[in-house]
């Protein structure tokens, strides 16, 4: 065996038997093969015993973000892989159930098992969207684990024929492979497990509805579209114009569309409040609480609604635009925002909703809203005006000038008329509340609460820099998808600059950040190399190699690669915007105005500079606002007199 693990007896916190086996009690499927292992892990970690082979081949493990697989599961996918897996049928450990485990085990006997009809009930679209979560976060460990090997195998780590991948030939097939999983689902069924047979059953309608959806776009309208496309360029070369014809005609005058597909619907409530909470809620409005759908704006509002919940207030979390896709999975990535030193008791006052599925949701008519986004802002106005809530001003999280995300149209208006409405502001730093002031906008009544970015400083100016040889080493924060940052603004500076300066390869080395493009020819023989987004593990380390960096950012928010790189030891380059000047928090940064010529100037004087010292890698934030923790505190107090506390 590559790997043994064990059954375990489960004990509460005072050691007091709760089942005899974990394998009996979760129902798991002893000898589940590798396949199965994706249908649902049956290896407890602290269990295991492995060969050194298994670890050196499973590490690193492969990224993740939002949705995590546990250790557990890659080990003994790998170990599988190899054709050695094996369990020790005894309970060999107790394994401690207390209430607050990060996972805990899940009670599968016969007893806690929903009826079928029950089972029947739930195979409801949210079901198919839970299993096409699940689908995929198991074909990334299928594919992972083909690579890891075919790496492994490509470096003579492995002889020909020693993995034995063939198990996860439906993960890993582009077109077949979904009459295999649903054979699973019969025969997991036939032997009574009847949740691992849905898991099964649900694998292969999403592997088989992602041909058809395949198809449908090959075949389709999409097809029709694109030749009637061809037809009027090909008619506007000669004779100039479409031919009259009544058919066609008639099928364009009977192509009618639902009004709702021509306006937006974001901007309204998808659900009717239902006042049966026993008590009022912080209300947060949050386009979706799907894990790798939050990006950091997001993340932002969540951390503000964890925070309350640690200061004793009860907070739900409501989803407006996007479906969750596993209520459990976004409510454990909710939770993993609790602080160490959160109250044992906090998760009890944290509940998270679906505003897209649902029809009703619990509500309180003392609820404070929180808005994230000029369309959730939206959302807390009508809900407010429509359903007689106590509170008639909602809190707004403005963590950016939104309008300027949009061409001049119904959204940019949209987003304007959001600062209209009757609510506190929660600014994004002190830089966002002087630019709105600038603007000419109503900030709300008394002093707004600003706050800084949570950035931890220490993480990037505490290490120190290591020695190195060869050409300088220049980062791009590159994202081309997004226009705020000024991707072509970019290139076009550091083509002018290379040229100015008469750079080559042996000078410096440039490598892009971000988002993924494609490698990028520039004067003199240089190649701007794109590596993505890098892991958040391996971030700090990466800047510390820096010499210099280039990132722009055209609103009055300041984004955090300036500042990380600062604090790193990089002398970077940045564009000022309206009351914006990040140097002013470190000598570090060069600011210039956001043209290509300015910045390419302070590009040239940033080359000519001498290193950061370790003074100017200490940087304060308070020049942006209040830590997030003291603008929480704050926060609490305001709204105290609104919202009862229930601290334990």
């Amino acid at each position: 065996a590559d790997l043994v693990h064990s059954d375990a007896r489960l004990v509460d916190e005072t050691g007091a038997e709760i089942a005899a086996s974990m394998f009996d009690f979760e129902h798991r499927v002893r000898a589940p093969g590798l396949r199965g292992l994706l249908y649902r892990n049956n290896i407890t970690g602290m269990t295991v015993l492995m060969r050194r082979r298994v670890v050196e081949i499973a590490l690193p493990f492969p990224q993740q973000s939002g949705v995590h697989f546990y250790h557990d599961l890659w080990l003994g996918l790998v170990a599988a892989a190899l054709g050695g897996v094996t369990l020790v049928p005894e309970a060999l450990v107790d394994y401690r159930q207390h209430g607050a485990n990060a996972i805990g085990a899940v009670d599968r006997s016969d007893a806690a098992r929903p009826s079928l009809m029950r089972r029947l009930r739930g195979l409801n679209a949210m079901w198919l969207r839970r299993e096409a979560a699940s689908y995929a976060l198991a074909r990334y460990l299928a594919q992972s684990v083909e690579g890891r090997l075919a790496e492994v195998s490509a470096a003579g780590g492995l002889s020909h024929g020693e993995a034995h991948l063939k198990p996860l030939r439906p993960y890993l097939a582009r077109r077949r492979g979904g009459a295999t999983f649903l054979a699973d689902a019969a025969r997991l069924a036939a032997r009574k497990h009847y949740g691992l047979a849905r898991i099964a059953s649900g694998f292969g309608l999403v592997h088989t509805g992602r041909l058809v959806w395949a198809l449908r776009k090959a075949l389709g309208p999409g097809m029709a579209d694109a030749l009637e496309d061809f037809d009027e360029r090909l008619y506007s070369l000669s004779p100039g114009v479409a031919p009259r014809h009544p058919a066609l005609e008639r099928q364009a005058a009977n192509r009618a569309v639902k009004f709702e597909t021509e306006i937006d619907l974001r901007k309204r409530p998808h659900w009717v409040p239902e006042f049966s909470a026993s008590a009022p809620s912080f209300t947060v409005l949050v386009p979706t609480l799907n894990p790798t759908e939050i990006f950091a704006g997001v993340l932002t509002a969540i951390d503000i609604g964890v925070g309350l919940a640690e200061r004793g207030y009860r907070v739900a979390f409501i989803a407006t635009d996007l479906p969750m896709s596993s209520p459990a999975a976004s409510r454990a990535f909710v939770l993993r925002r609790l602080s160490a030193s959160a109250p044992l008791d906090v998760a009890e006052r944290i509940a998270c909703h679906c505003g897209v599925r649902n029809d009703t949701l619990p509500a309180h008519r003392d609820d404070i809203f929180l808005a994230t986004a000029w369309w959730t802002a939206h959302v807390a106005q009508e809900l407010i005006a429509a359903h007689g809530y106590t509170q008639h001003r909602f809190r707004y999280l403005i963590q950016d000038y939104e309008p300027n995300f949009y061409a001049w149209g119904p959204e940019y208006a949209d987003a304007v008329a959001s600062y209209a409405l009757p609510f506190e502001p929660i600014f994004n730093t002190v830089l966002l509340r002087d630019f709105m002031q600038e603007k000419g906008y109503a900030i709300g009544d008394g002093a707004p609460l600003c706050f800084h970015p949570a950035i931890d400083i220490s993480r990037y100016s505490t290490p120190a820099r290591p020695t190195r040889q060869g050409p300088r080493r220049l980062a791009l924060y590159g994202r081309p998808e997004v226009p705020r940052n000024m991707y072509a603004m970019a290139i076009e500076v550091l083509a002018r600059f290379i040229a100015a300066e008469g750079l080559g390869p042996a000078d410096l080395e440039l490598i892009s950040v971000g988002l993924r493009h494609a490698p990028v020819s520039l004067p003199n023989g240089l190649t701007l190399h794109s590596r993505g987004k890098l892991p958040w593990e391996e971030y700090p380390g990466f800047l510390r190699g820096l010499d210099l960096g280039l990132s722009l950012m055209y609103s009055p928010h300041p984004s955090h690669p300036p500042i990380e790189m600062a604090a790193s030891g990089v002398r970077v380059v940045t564009n000022s915007f309206g009351p914006k000047d990040l140097s002013r928090l470190s000598p570090a940064i060069v600011s210039a105005t956001p043209d290509a010529a300015a910045l390419t100037e302070a590009l040239r004087r940033a080359w000519a500079m001498g290193p950061v010292t370790d003074e100017d890698r200490r940087i304060d934030l308070r020049a942006l606002g209040l830590p997030p923790s003291e603008m929480l505190d704050l926060l609490a107090e305001r709204v105290a007199t609104d919202l009862p506390r229930h601290i334990g």
